[in-house]
């Protein structure tokens, strides 16, 4: 959740009034890849990989002319990696950023006991 917060705040602090956010999901055999978009200025010097450091800070600023502290992005590599994925951003080809954000997926299919379905009416 806090992942999802902190770049949809990005987005809107960092693109222009009535900009589009996209936000898609794609499940690609053992993965399940979300993506967030935008058509912003996107990200300094072409996707700069410090991004996700502690305290790094672009030279894009808001239209209010605040920025953050520099902890957003490392906050999101972070939650992201202690749950077994990746994060990336780049600059879309069409402008604006883009995240991805990655998961390792395995369908597992529930143990669903016996007695349970009985207890529950659903088995007779």
């Amino acid at each position: 959740e806090q992942v999802f917060l902190n770049l949809l705040e990005n987005a809107v602090r960092y693109t222009p009034a009535g900009s589009e956010i996209q936000i898609r999901a794609v499940l690609e055999d053992d993965e399940i890849h979300i993506h967030i978009a935008d058509n912003g200025p996107g990200l300094p010097l072409g996707g700069d990989p410090r991004i996700f450091e502690k305290f790094y800070r672009g030279a894009t600023s808001t239209a209010d002319g605040r920025r953050g502290v520099g902890l957003g992005l490392a906050i999101c590599q972070s939650i992201v990696q202690a749950h077994g994925g990746s994060i990336a951003a780049r600059n879309r080809p069409t402008g604006g950023a883009e995240f991805t954000i990655t998961f390792p997926y395995e369908k597992i299919t529930p143990r669903v006991v016996l007695d349970e379905l009985q207890r529950t009416g659903v088995a007779h």
